[in-house]
């Protein structure tokens, strides 16, 4: 693409050579950023799944009881298969918008209109998917996974309140520790790959 402007990136895009580019500033998205840019926040809500690790190690002993053995780390709750699925999506989604980044670059500056949009449609739905949808229920699974360190009354209270024991083990075993140590790895590859795709557009 040729830059016009360094100073204004919409101006640029608007009078580049990008077809892409052109149509993603004029069209109305909700999440806005660049692919590369998205692939460091999907990277930010993987690194924050990873945190499940060291705040189920640091469980005081009156809510470790609470898990089967005593071993917090080596369980598998209900809770966690929320952030299995989150985990899932987000490196799903993070694939899609890397094949979109590779699709676009590969056939440019031959990309038609139609074939520009369909990428954006792929971008914004991967992106809805990963950051919205993904990302809350990240969060989600992060807010349970403190509650531990809230007070044995609440985490008790809470185990109560529930319709079904939300720390309770489930039939397929996957350990915290799996998980947490796959999501940090997983962080790391997306942020690479972001790296990689920023350079290329630099």
């Amino acid at each position: 693409m040729t830059s016009t402007d360094p100073d204004d990136p919409i101006a640029d895009a608007l009078l580049g050579e990008s077809t892409y580019e052109r149509l993603r500033v004029e069209r109305y998205a909700l999440i806005k950023p660049r692919i590369p840019q998205k692939l460091v926040y999907q990277s930010g809500l993987l690194l924050a799944l990873a945190l499940v690790v060291p705040i189920t190690a640091t469980y005081p002993s009156s809510v470790r009881a609470a898990f089967p053995g005593g071993e917090p780390l080596w369980a598998s709750p209900l809770v966690l298969w929320v952030g299995v699925c989150a985990g899932g999506i987000q490196l799903g989604t993070a694939t899609c918008l890397v094949a979109v980044a590779i699709a676009r670059r590969s056939r440019e500056p031959q990309l038609s209109e139609s074939q520009a949009h369909t990428l954006l449609n792929v971008e914004d739905v991967a992106s809805m998917f990963g950051l919205a949808t993904g990302g809350f229920a990240i969060l989600l699974t992060v807010g349970f996974f403190l509650l531990g360190h809230v007070g044995s009354e609440t985490f008790e209270a809470v185990i109560v309140a529930a319709p079904r024991n939300p720390y309770g083990q489930t039939g397929v075993s996957v350990p915290v520790i799996a998980v947490g140590t796959a999501a940090a790895i997983s962080s790391g590859v997306v942020y690479l790959l972001s790296r990689h795709l920023a350079s290329k557009s630099a």
